[in-house]
């Protein structure tokens, strides 16, 4: 009987999936001609609803990773600075009705 003998130099190691940049293009060129893309609010919950939910999300993920510390526990401990450049971001690339009422 023949032995196969498999150490772990034989194979290929295997790649663990990692996640990309968050690109965003089309939202950067629109935002680029001085465009702005609409997302629907939802007062009460403070919920994004509409075509461009996912992109809205992902957008302020994106400026949260690179705002807010990873060390901040709680929204409420990031400061008013911080809160307001987010904001502002958010005002000139989206469309937000009722803006007043959200702040």
């Amino acid at each position: 009987m023949a032995e196969h003998h498999t150490s772990l130099e034989d194979e290929a190691p295997t790649k663990r999936p990692t996640r990309g940049a968050t690109r965003l293009r089309q939202l950067l060129i629109r935002r680029a001609r001085g465009e702005k893309t609409h997302v629907d609010i939802n007062v009460d919950t403070g919920m994004p609803s509409g075509r461009y939910t996912n992109v809205f999300k992902s957008y302020l993920g994106m400026l949260a990773r690179e705002r807010i510390s990873i060390l901040t526990p709680y929204f409420d401990h990031v400061t008013e600075v911080d809160r307001e450049m987010i904001w502002q971001d958010l005002l000139l690339t989206f469309d937000i009705p009722n803006v007043a009422t959200l702040k």
